[in-house]
């Protein structure tokens, strides 16, 4: 993905959230455990509101930073993966937790990278900052899922 505009990279951000929310949703029906369910619930509901967040986000932004231009685009098309999610039948919530961590921080990864190659300092903030809250939903994930297993 190279060569686009800020509010292009952050409509292809809302589908990553939303297809990581399908896919959650898909994964309920292929665990056993309750406690595994329930936590891919909350997840799917988790990626539906960062979603939602990231569309008043653009919504709120001005013109000349959705506007702006970047030389290159995440390394990796995120979506192809996140599609192809699974879990075995067995999987207890560390195993969720650890897909769901490879998942945030390939798109943590992206995005700070990206944030360090930013034409403006306007974008370097925006996408740093998104990348920051991104890491910030990650780990309150982690500390829910470990008070979730101290139940």
């Amino acid at each position: 993905m190279r060569f686009q505009q800020i509010k292009d990279l952050l409509l292809y951000l809302e589908q990553v959230h939303h297809q990581l929310g399908l896919g959650y949703g898909r994964l309920m029906a292929q665990v056993d455990g309750e406690r595994s369910r329930l936590l891919l619930a909350y997840l799917q509901q988790r990626e539906e509101a960062a979603k939602s967040q990231l569309d008043d986000y653009l919504g709120e932004l001005g013109e000349g930073v959705k506007e702006t231009w970047l030389e290159r685009g995440f390394s990796e098309d995120l979506l192809p993966g996140i599609r192809r999610l699974s879990l075995p039948a067995k999987a207890q919530t560390q195993d969720i937790v650890q897909l769901v961590c490879r998942q945030e921080e390939k798109l943590i990864g992206e995005l700070s990278h990206l944030a360090r190659e930013c034409p403006t300092e306007e974008t370097v903030r925006l996408l740093g900052g998104l990348a920051e809250q991104e890491q910030t939903r990650l780990t309150r994930l982690v500390h829910g899922a470990h008070r979730l297993d101290d139940l």
